[in-house]
Formats: C-alpha cells, sequence, structure tokens
C-alpha cells in the first residue's frame, strides 16, 4: 500500500512572509473603519476664518436635512469643554481666552465656494459694502452661533435650536 509522505515543514522565510502579508491586510482593514468618514453630516469645507467667523462649504446639491444634520453636529461639538470645534478643523476662534479656545464662534453653512471664500467673509465682517453684505447673507444656507450662555442654529427664517448652554 502506498503512503503519501509526510509533509514538509515551511520554510521560516515564507512563515515570516506570510504572517507579515495577514497583518498588513488587517492593519488596513482596522485603518479603513478607522478612518472612514462621517456619512451622518454631508462633506464641508472650512473656507475661511475671521475671528471667531467660519464659513464652510457643502456641495451645491446638499438636502436641508443634511445641512440641519451638520448644525447638529456643530451644536455637539459646542457642548463640553468645546475642544470639539478642533476635530471639525475650526482653528481656536478665542485662543486667548482663559475659558476655554472656543468660547464665541459663528459658522456660516454655504453651498458656493465664491461667497465662502476669505475675501467674501473679510468683507461681510467689515461691513463697508451694503451689497456685498448682502450677497453674503443672501448665500447663507445655515448658521450656527456659540456665546458664553447661548447657542442658536438657523436655516433662513426657520430657527433649529436655541438656547442656553454651559461655558467652556
Amino acid at each position: 500500500m502506498e503512503t503519501s509522505p509526510e509533509p514538509r515543514p515551511l520554510d521560516p522565510l515564507v512563515k515570516t512572509t506570510f504572517t507579515l502579508c495577514i497583518g498588513l491586510i488587517v492593519i488596513t482593514v482596522v485603518g479603513m473603519i478607522l478612518t472612514a468618514p462621517d456619512r451622518s453630516i454631508p462633506p464641508y469645507s472650512v473656507m475661511a476664518q475671521n475671528g471667531e467667523h467660519v464659513t464652510v462649504n457643502v456641495p451645491p446639491r446638499t438636502t436641508a436635512p443634511e445641512i440641519e444634520a451638520l448644525l447638529v453636529r456643530f451644536q455637539a461639538a459646542g457642548h463640553g469643554n468645546r475642544d470639539g470645534f478642533a476635530h471639525l478643523k475650526i482653528k481656536p476662534t478665542t485662543p486667548g481666552d482663559p475659558a476655554g479656545r472656543y468660547q464665541r464662534v459663528t459658522i456660516y453653512v454655504f453651498d458656493n465656494a465664491g461667497l465662502a471664500d476669505e475675501s467674501a467673509l473679510n468683507e461681510y465682517v467689515r461691513g463697508a459694502d451694503p451689497l456685498a453684505h448682502s450677497s453674503f447673507e443672501r448665500g447663507v444656507r445655515g448658521i450656527y452661533r456659540l456665546t458664553t450662555g447661548t447657542e442658536f442654529a438657523a436655516m433662513g427664517s426657520r430657527i433649529i435650536f436655541q438656547g442656553k448652554v454651559g461655558g467652556g
């Protein structure tokens, strides 16, 4: 009766290569899961910042419920120590304030990058040109405002939320 030969053990180099390949696949999959973009809010870009005024831009076809979800995300970032704004790529708005880096912030949401750019924001904050001021305000799809004691969000004339908050 013929018997099959005893299987030879794998070469140490083959074992090491196999282990390394499996490890890299696991690291890649875990990394993809951990760095996946947040799909509960629309994609957005922080376009400009002038002190406590910040503009963000969303894609042109962003729906009202998606913008509302983004405003709610800003609300969540504004609670507690308020450092959640740093995770949203917003630079400190009150960097010298001993109470915290984000004591006051106003975020304007646009779906037109031209209205959200730095020059448009600076012109709006300066307030010298009534036409530019009016154009800026007409282009705003949503607004979130946080002060030391209150917060407010609206889309057009519809108030999403408003109320008192604890300081940072």
